[in-house]
Formats: structure tokens, C-alpha cells, sequence
């Protein structure tokens, strides 16, 4: 099962694990990025092209070619409001023109209300969308010349590429900088890119970029991996420009939502063992953590991971439910409200 991005604003700490993903502000990417995540290729320069850093020149090369990367990126990297909704687009015209993903903006001539990084505010409208690779376009309206960001040549992405995220999970936030993770593509050659870039409610629109600060993809959607995070290329929105740039809206209808409280779990003796706990979700807003066994959900007995996400699925999207829960073996009962989350 995969599931498109949506988000609710959201308090979110400086620094949070997501999965088993660490995410961080961007300003301290460029020294955290060498430490956690050396396992990996990286597309550029000669010292970051090969498999696995060989020496403190290679990481001091890589560091510097992160923090030039980012500081191209993050000017053009702007969170959405449409309506109730929020996600995250990238600026690629100086008059204005914004990349997201489809199901973010939904359908054409939508108000649109974009944040920059320094909190500057700027107006506009919905345009087109793909909703069958989840392509969409907006345009800022307020006059002025935007700060903007290249488009990567399609094909130019590599399998074992380091690639920068840049998003705003559940949402703007003036006490948090925009959140930024350093990963590597791990697919290239279907419809979708495919990184280790764990992204996360709220990062939909936000930008996939090479570590010359060109966008290669937009985020759209995850699966239940860590792994499995997928990103619309720039193929899609250049196959599609004068279509999108008119308006004009196709593709899949965007699905219904489903029932979500932002967890996932794997089979225990007493139940289903949380392995997963979204920060921005329903879920942890409750209080469910990492650990936690759950035992029922209002009278349904948990017998597994399958059984508890039929349990989850079974519910009313704003439904109040009990889930009982062991933690440090100390049974206690929560109630959570369910909330939407729309899937692929």
C-alpha cells in the first residue's frame, strides 16, 4: 500500500527521527551529512563520485559541495497553503512558476498563499495537474522577480546519486527552518524516482535535488519502507508544460482518503508492536510511541500488524478510538482521533 502525502500544521522539533531517518534544519546540514550518511554514491565532483568517502579531503570536498547545493536550493523552496491544505513547492521562473505534486493543489484556479524561507509571503493560483503522475503546477501571482532554482536535463539522474530533500513537514513553521535530508536514488527508470530520502506529511511538492542545487524531482508519495519514497521527475512536468501552464487538469481522479493515525507496526505475542510513530500524526498526538504494544482497538482484538490495520482501516476519518496499549509492561488505554491520509 502507498499513500500520497498530506499534512495538518504542526509544532515540529529541530531535530526528530522519522523512521530510521534523522531530519534536521538546514543549517546543519553540511555538518551532519558527512557523519550520518556516508554509505552511499554521489554524482558530481571527482572526491564525491566515488562509492565510499576514502579520506578526510573526500569528506571535506563532499561537505563543501552539500553546503554549495544547498544554498542554491532552499531560496526557492517554498510552503504551500491551498484551502485547509499545506505542502511545499520549488520556484522555477523568475516570474513565478512553482512545481509541486498534483494532489497538493488538486485542481486549477485554487487561491494558493506561498511562504519563502524568510518568512516573506507571496499570493497565487493553482494551474495545471497530471493526477496520474501526480504533476502540478502553480503560479504566484504577486508582481516581483522570485528567487528560482534550475530544472535538471531528464535522464540526467543516476541510480546511487546523493540527492538533498528539501519540504516542510506539517507545514510551515516560523520557529523551525525548513527540513532538509541527505540520501542517494536508488531508482531511476520508471515513471517515479525512487530514494532513501525519507519524506514524510507535509513534504509534498518539496524538491529532490542534486548536490549543485539543480531540482531533479518533486515528492509525491511513500510506501511503508523507509526506502520507499518516490519522487515525480522532470520528464513529467516537461512532457505536460503547455498543458499544465494552460490549466488544464487529467490523469486519475485524486483517490478517496483513508482512515490514518500515522503508525506502523509488525506481529507480537500480545498484539502489534509499533516499529513507527509519525510525529505529525494523529497517533502520536495521542501519545502512541515507538514500542508500544497495541492490545485492542475500541472492542476488536489485536492478533498481529494485519489485524491492527484492519482495524485502523475499518474506522470513521474523525472517529474517536480506544486503543489499548501495553508500554514497559504497564497496560493503559488511549484515545485517538482518526484522521485522512490519500494514497495512491
Amino acid at each position: 500500500m502507498s499513500s500520497r502525502l498530506t499534512a495538518t500544521p504542526q509544532t515540529t522539533r529541530p531535530l526528530s527521527r522519522v523512521g530510521s531517518r534523522l531530519e534536521f534544519p538546514a543549517r546543519w546540514v553540511a555538518i551532519l551529512a558527512v557523519v550520518l550518511f556516508l554509505p552511499a554514491s554521489l554524482g558530481a565532483a571527482a572526491a564525491s563520485s566515488k562509492f565510499v568517502p576514502e579520506s578526510v579531503d573526500d569528506l571535506r570536498a563532499i561537505e563543501q559541495q552539500v553546503k554549495s547545493g544547498l544554498s542554491i536550493a532552499r531560496p526557492a523552496v517554498v510552503a504551500i497553503q491551498v484551502g485547509d491544505s499545506v505542502g511545499s513547492g520549488v520556484v522555477v521562473s523568475p516570474d513565478g512558476l512553482v512545481l509541486t505534486a498534483a494532489h497538493v493543489g488538486d485542481r486549477a484556479g485554487r487561491d494558493v498563499r506561498f511562504i519563502f524561507p524568510d518568512g516573506s509571503k507571496a499570493r497565487g493560483k493553482t494551474l495545471g495537474g497530471n493526477h496520474a503522475l501526480d504533476a502540478g503546477l502553480m503560479q504566484i501571482t504577486d508582481s516581483g522577480k522570485w528567487p528560482h532554482v534550475e530544472m535538471a536535463a531528464s535522464g540526467d539522474a543516476r541510480s546511487g546519486d546523493w540527492v538533498l530533500t528539501l519540504g516542510h513537514p506539517a507545514g510551515w513553521d516560523p520557529e523551525r527552518p525548513m527540513v532538509v535530508r541527505l540520501g542517494r536514488l536508488i531508482r531511476t527508470d520508471g515513471e517515479f524516482l525512487q530514494s532513501d530520502c525519507t519524506i514524510t506529511a507535509g513534504d509534498s511538492g518539496g524538491g529532490l535535488f542534486d548536490l549543485e542545487g539543480r531540482l531533479v524531482a518533486i515528492h509525491s508519495y511513500v510506501r511503508n519502507s523507509t526506502t520507499e519514497n518516490y519522487h515525480v521527475p522532470m520528464k513529467a512536468y516537461r512532457d505536460a508544460w503547455e498543458r499544465l501552464l494552460k490549466g488544464d487538469v487529467w490523469g486519475n481522479e485524486p483517490p478517496p482518503p483513508r482512515p490514518w493515525v500515522g503508525t506502523r507496526g509488525v506481529d507480537d505475542p500480545d498484539g502489534c508492536l509499533l516499529e513507527y510513530v509519525d510525529e505529525t500524526g494523529p497517533g502520536y498526538a495521542a501519545g502512541l510511541r515507538v514500542g508500544d504494544i497495541v492490545m485492542k482497538v475500541n472492542d476488536i482484538l489485536i492478533e498481529g500488524a494485519d489485524s491492527y490495520r484492519s482495524a485502523v482501516a475499518g474506522s470513521k476519518i474523525g472517529a474517536e478510538v480506544r486503543m489499548t496499549i501495553r508500554r514497559e509492561g504497564k497496560d493503559q488505554t488511549l484515545t485517538v482521533k482518526v484522521g485522512e491520509r490519500r494514497r495512491r
